[in-house]
């Protein structure tokens, strides 16, 4: 079908359900036995596993686009793209399409699906705009490559049977579709679409069931979203007459009518109040480990120096609200995977070809999650580096799944109750790992907002100021400072000691 290359390993969904992310690589515990590390011991591997992961760069900004296109909400692809950190839309476009190994798309066609359809155009659905609709569809380059439907009419034959009558279904977002032919009536290509076809013959019913349920099938196979499957085309071989099936949308009609004939309101200019800033004065103890690697394409290069500057604009940051986070210590560690070059080898061959993502349920998982984990663990020796009175921090050169820039794992991020999850939490066995490289923006701003993991902040609130979204924010409301505090006093502030 047409789909069939551009959804290389069922990767492209991403694109095509809600696209592109945001998507989670969380991994909730079940049940852990109650022997994890509470004093210097090695931490089991139990423990460790039940850790929750935050979020990666790209993750979020698939999902920012996925609830924008399903709520209708225009989007600025390059804004976006800059308010979680990349450069431009076409850094985030190609660095996914290298992640996936996808070759059979452009960057402007994944631009085009991500706009969204425009809600300011009061949508035309005359003859003449739904003919047009009928034109782009059946004349689309690579629908007249691909399809059999219409060689297999003009063969008049399928299966050895003669031809009564023929169907052709089509996943379409006719709204925005439309919206685009009456904004632009010279339109010449609209987004990329699946289909399913039916036929009968003899004396058989209509071929629509067929042509719909095939279709229909299709679009839940690649994770489709925004549209629904239509009627398009139907005709008759016997007869020879050809019809356009698509319908003004009732509904839409309506949509549009109220639309036009709503007069504007003027608003009472609302008067802001100012919210009262609340601080903190807690002061947190950090411990810093440089695990150190030598390999080619894995080598570590960071210095002390750097670490404290990453820590000064961290500060600078999370001081503005009372909260201080000072190192204790800098230790430089050996890195204890023996077989770095192979681990890092697997991550990328294996891990990241084999990642499935959901967008239904807003997750991204793959049946190597559990293996990965134990690499990242592995890289760091997070069973031996460990101070149990300081949040651990680690810096490696770089994430080896090349999703993120940081990463934090802590049980602060379980949002799963079970009996044992107090007492885990209160062990403080969590860490964060900091790619010495990165692709954001400030690896000083990266250490800030795996901070904040660290004390339950999740990813939530505006993603072109706050410090826990992607992008350039650094604000802290006063919300998320209670959050930071409730969890700090119930948790950890007994731990966490000079």
């Amino acid at each position: 079908m047409y789909w069939l290359k551009l959804i290389k390993k069922n990767l492209f969904k991403v694109f095509l359900k809600k696209i592109f992310i945001s998507i989670f690589a969380i991994y909730f515990v079940l049940i852990f036995p109650l022997n994890a590390a509470d004093n210097n011991e090695i931490a089991s591997n139990k423990a460790l596993d039940g850790l929750t992961a935050s979020k990666s760069q790209i993750e979020e900004i698939l999902e920012y686009f996925s609830e924008s296109i399903q709520n209708k909400t225009p989007i600025d692809t390059e804004k976006t793209s800059k308010m979680f950190g990349y450069k431009n839309f076409e850094e985030f476009a190609n660095q996914y399409l290298k992640i996936f190994k996808l070759t059979d798309i452009t960057v402007d066609e994944i631009r085009e699906y991500l706009e969204g359809t425009d809600s300011t155009v009061i949508i035309d659905q005359s003859k003449k705009n739904i003919d047009k609709l009928y034109k782009l569809i059946m004349n689309d380059e690579y629908f007249k490559k691909k399809n059999t439907y219409l060689k297999t009419y003009k063969k008049g034959v399928h299966k050895g049977n003669e031809i009564n009558m023929m169907a052709l279904a089509v996943y379409v977002n006719y709204e925005k579709e439309m919206a685009k032919i009456t904004k632009n009536p010279n339109l010449k290509k609209i987004s990329r679409f699946t289909w399913w076809w039916g036929v009968t013959w003899g004396n058989n019913s209509n071929p629509y069931g067929y042509a719909l349920k095939g279709c229909r099938e299709s679009a839940e196979k690649y994770k489709l979203f925004g549209g629904k499957c239509i009627i398009v085309d139907w005709r008759s071989k016997k007869t020879g007459e050809i019809k356009n099936m698509i319908k003004p949308d009732v509904e839409l009609a309506q949509r549009m009518k109220e639309l036009k004939n709503k007069k504007i309101k003027k608003e009472k200019p609302k008067i802001k109040v100012e919210e009262k800033i609340k601080i903190a004065n807690i002061n947190i103890p950090v411990q810093v480990f440089l695990v150190k690697y030598n390999q080619p394409n894995f080598k570590s290069k960071i210095t002390s120096n750097e670490v404290k500057e990453d820590f000064k604009k961290a500060n600078d940051i999370w001081n503005r609200r009372g909260l201080n986070f000072e190192i204790i210590n800098i230790s430089n560690v050996k890195g204890s995977s023996k077989k770095i070059s192979k681990d890092l080898k697997w991550v990328e061959s294996k891990y990241v070809k084999s990642l499935q993502i959901d967008l239904k349920k807003q997750t991204m998982k793959s049946k190597n999650d559990k293996k990965y984990d134990q690499i990242v663990q592995k890289i760091i020796g997070a069973k031996k580096n460990r101070n149990k009175n300081a949040i651990n921090v680690f810096y490696i050169p770089h994430i080896p799944s090349g999703l993120a820039c940081g990463v934090a794992y802590t049980y602060a991020l379980n949002k799963k109750y079970f009996a044992q999850l107090d007492q885990l939490r209160r062990q403080n066995l969590g860490f964060i790992i900091i790619g010495e490289k990165s692709a954001c923006i400030s690896r000083g701003r990266t250490v800030a907002h795996e901070l904040g993991h660290m004390f339950s902040l999740g990813h939530k609130h505006d993603q072109k100021t706050d410090l826990m979204m992607w992008g350039s924010g650094i604000e802290i409301q006063n919300w998320q400072l209670q959050k930071f505090q409730k969890y700090h006093n119930k948790y950890l502030r007994k731990r966490l000691t000079f």
